[in-house]
């Protein structure tokens, strides 16, 4: 049977107000999404403190659609930087699990900080690559105005602040076990000419002694800046 003109027009203005309402009902729903994205990124990840993970729950993953693959690349990533840290923690917990070194040993034990020194440089660099991998993911993404500038803060938050924070925290810890190292390596090269008493170090030579006091300065300024960047934790927003 065919249309006559007439009917055809009404079926045609039929479908294009079903297309239109189709696409009004999808624009509401991407809009509900991006609103419950946008609430969750400020709430649950920007205003969260003292939290070691970074989660999306299952039922907020219903709200926010699609938008719940955006926020994978930061909880991936940001597991990834976690993971080096623990890590690090664990490898130089078993390398000095002897404690504290006393100056007379400080020389013998000039293998293990050096392995220590290696374990924060390797963590440097495990750090620095999850970072160029994580910026290329994010680049990827394509974001209305309102969801990228949420998500531009939780990332800096979760992924660059937390990165820089590491290796800020890595230079400090690496630059005091270097020094420890450089007096390990000048206590036993002179270890003839030294004295260690109750904790004490003697030197009778006086260039020697000069060069001693030298080492010794830099490496207690070095653990004092250590200490106070270990007591004032990691400088993420957390």
């Amino acid at each position: 049977m065919m249309l006559t003109e007439r009917p055809l027009r009404l079926l045609c203005f039929v479908l294009l107000v079903l297309s239109a309402s189709f696409a009004g009902a999808c624009r509401q729903k991407e809009q509900e999404q991006r609103e419950a994205f946008i609430g969750f990124l400020e709430t649950d990840i920007l205003a969260a403190t003292n939290t070691d993970s970074v989660r999306m729950s299952d039922e907020v993953r219903k709200k926010v659609g699609n938008y719940g693959r955006h926020f994978d690349v930061i909880a991936a990533y940001a597991k990834e930087l976690r993971d080096i840290d623990a890590r690090l923690a664990g490898e130089k917990s078993r390398i000095a699990a002897y404690g504290s070194v006393s100056m007379d040993k400080l020389g013998s034990e000039q293998a293990r900080i050096g392995q220590i020194v290696a374990a924060f440089s390797r963590s440097a660099q495990h750090i620095d690559a999850v970072k160029v991998r994580a910026d290329v993911a994010r680049a990827a993404l394509r974001q209305p105005e309102d969801v990228q500038a949420a998500f531009d803060k939780a990332y800096a938050k979760e992924i660059s602040g937390y990165a820089a924070a590491s290796q800020a925290l890595y230079a400090v810890q690496k630059d005091f076990y270097a020094a420890a190292l450089r007096m390990g390596a000048f206590l036993e090269k002179h270890r003839e000419k030294i004295q260690f008493r109750n904790r004490t170090v003697s030197i009778d030579e006086q260039a020697l002694l000069h060069e001693y006091n030298i080492l010794q300065q830099s490496l207690q300024e070095k653990s004092q800046k250590m200490q106070a960047a270990l007591a004032a934790g990691r400088i993420v927003p957390r």
